[in-house]
C-alpha cells in the first residue's frame, strides 16, 4: 500500500553552522532538493522552530558559546525534537569523535571536507525515513475516517498525559461526547450521510481544540472523547459551549430528532490537584455523566468536578 509520503521538496532542512562560507556552500548543496534555512549559533534553534518545524537538522559540531554535541543533548530531551534526525558536520573522524556523536543524540554525521553527494544522499535517505517511520505511526495512532486520535493512541499516550498532569499538580478534564439519536439518522439518511456527519464533528472537535497538548478521540462508532490537560471547571465548559455552538452554525438536519438538526450530549470531569484519578476512573466518570445527560433529554452537558480520591 502507498504510504502517500511528504515530497521531499517540501521538506525543510535547517543548517547550524556559524562558518559562512560552510553554511553557504551546504545550502547551495541542498537548496535545489528541499527547502533549507540556516542559523548562526545552536541556542537560535528553539526559537526558528516556534516559527517553522525542521524536518532535519545540520549541525556543525564546533559552535561558539555551546558546541553541537552539548545542543543535540539538549534538543534530544525534549519531546519536539525526538523524531527530528540531526546529522553532525565535524572535522574529526576518529573513533571518540564519531562514538561522541551517537552519544549526544546524532542519527548520523558527515566529516569534512564534506561531499556533495554523500550530504544530498543521506539527507534524503534519513528524510525518507523520518516521512515513513511519522506515516505509519499516523496509521496506527489515527482513526481512518476522521484523521482524529484512536483508541490505542489513548491507552498508549493519553496516561502519560494524566501521569505529567499529577506531577506537575495541574487540572485535568475528560470529555464525553455523544452524536444524538445517531441510529435514527444512519436509518434515515444511510450510512454513507452517517460517515461525513462523523466526519463533520471531527472537524468541529480539531477547529475548537487549539492547544497541541489538547486531544480529540475517536472513541467508538459515534463517540468521542476529547482530553483537556491543563484544563479547570471553567475551561472545559468554555471548550463544551464551543463545540455546541460551531455545531449549532453547521446546521446538520436531522429530520428524526426533536431538534431537527444533528445535537450532542456531552459528559466531562475535572479532576483538581492533589486528588488523584486513573485514566480508566476519568473515562468512567465523564460516561456516567453523558448518560445523565442522555437522560436529561440529550443535546446538554452534565458536568462533575472531583474534589476527592476516587
Amino acid at each position: 500500500m502507498p504510504l502517500n509520503l511528504k515530497p521531499l521538496s517540501q521538506c525543510r532542512v535547517l543548517i547550524v553552522d556559524d562558518d559562512e562560507i560552510i553554511r553557504v556552500t551546504l545550502e547551495a548543496v541542498l537548496e535545489e532538493h528541499f527547502k533549507v534555512d540556516t542559523l548562526t549559533n545552536g541556542l537560535e534553534i528553539d526559537d526558528f522552530y516556534r516559527l517553522s518545524k525542521p524536518d532535519l537538522i545540520i549541525l556543525d559540531v564546533n559552535l561558539p558559546q555551546i558546541n553541537g554535541l552539548e545542543i543535540c543533548k539538549k534538543l534530544r530531551q525534549s519531546a519536539d525534537y525526538a523524531n527530528i534526525p540531526i546529522i553532525f558536520i565535524t572535522s574529526s573522524s576518529d573513533v571518540d569523535s564519531q562514538n561522541a556523536c551517537w552519544e549526544a543524540g546524532g542519527t548520523d554525521f558527515i566529516s569534512k571536507p564534506v561531499i556533495a553527494s554523500t550530504l544530498i544522499h543521506r539527507t534524503k535517505n534519513h528524510l525518507e525515513n523520518k516521512l515513513r517511520l511519522e506515516k505509519l505511526a499516523e496509521l496506527t495512532y489515527k482513526d481512518s475516517l476522521t484523521g482524529l486520535y484512536n483508541r490505542h493512541y489513548l491507552e498508549q499516550e493519553v496516561v502519560n498525559a494524566l501521569k505529567l498532569s499529577d506531577r506537575d499538580k495541574t487540572p485535568f478534564s475528560i470529555l464525553m461526547i455523544d452524536i444524538d439519536f445517531f441510529k435514527l439518522y444512519n436509518d434515515k439518511y444511510g450510512h454513507l450521510q452517517g460517515d461525513k456527519c462523523i466526519k463533520e464533528i471531527a472537524a468541529v472537535l480539531l477547529s475548537v481544540l487549539k492547544r497541541p497538548q489538547d486531544m480529540a478521540v475517536r472513541f467508538g462508532g459515534e463517540e468521542f472523547l476529547v482530553v483537556l490537560p491543563d484544563t479547570d471547571y471553567a475551561g472545559m465548559k468554555h471548550i463544551s459551549d464551543h463545540i455546541r455552538s460551531q455545531l449549532c452554525d453547521l446546521n446538520i438536519t436531522h429530520s428524526e430528532s426533536a431538534y431537527e438538526q444533528v445535537t450532542l450530549s456531552i459528559g466531562g470531569v475535572t479532576r483538581h490537584p492533589p486528588t488523584a484519578m486513573t485514566l480508566q476512573a476519568g473515562i468512567s466518570a465523564a460516561d456516567e455523566h453523558l448518560y445523565e445527560a442522555k437522560r436529561s433529554g440529550r443535546n446538554g452537558y452534565v458536568f462533575h468536578k472531583i474534589e476527592s480520591d476516587m
